[in-house]
């Protein structure tokens, strides 16, 4: 069920008259997720991240297991990728969100990168859009 038909379904319920129908809602989330994944917002953060992300897997590859190494690594990968596509194709919001599943699946990058690069930066809530 996307989020246009579940929102158009609790209107029903609700009685509210003059909700958006399926198609309006599927705009409306998709204007949205088009401007939070927008390379006017994530663009500088995640190119200050790639660029820390090499050293902190360098200093803490004996601290955290293989597993995770490699996870982290796929998804400094994936920042990479993501920051070609801003740089090169930034209208094409269908790559983009591609990554950014991908890089939902790698999990959360280490807290610490992330506070001592983007303090204001909470990545955890794009993967739940």
């Amino acid at each position: 069920m996307t989020m246009g038909v579940a929102a158009q379904q609790l209107c029903k319920r609700g009685g509210h008259e003059g909700c958006p129908d399926s198609e309006d809602m599927d705009s409306i989330v998709e204007t949205m997720m088009q401007q939070l994944l927008s390379k006017e917002i994530l663009h500088e953060p995640m190119k200050d991240i790639v660029e820390k992300y090499p050293k902190w897997l360098e200093d803490n590859k004996n601290k955290i297991s293989k597993e995770e190494y490699e996870r982290y690594n796929n998804q400094l990968e994936l920042m990479v990728k993501l920051i070609e596509v801003y740089e090169n194709d930034p209208e094409n919001m269908t790559k983009i969100f591609d990554i950014m599943q991908n890089m939902q699946e790698c999990g959360q990058p280490p807290s610490d990168l992330v506070q001592d690069t983007v303090p204001d930066l909470d990545l955890s809530k794009l993967g739940q859009l």
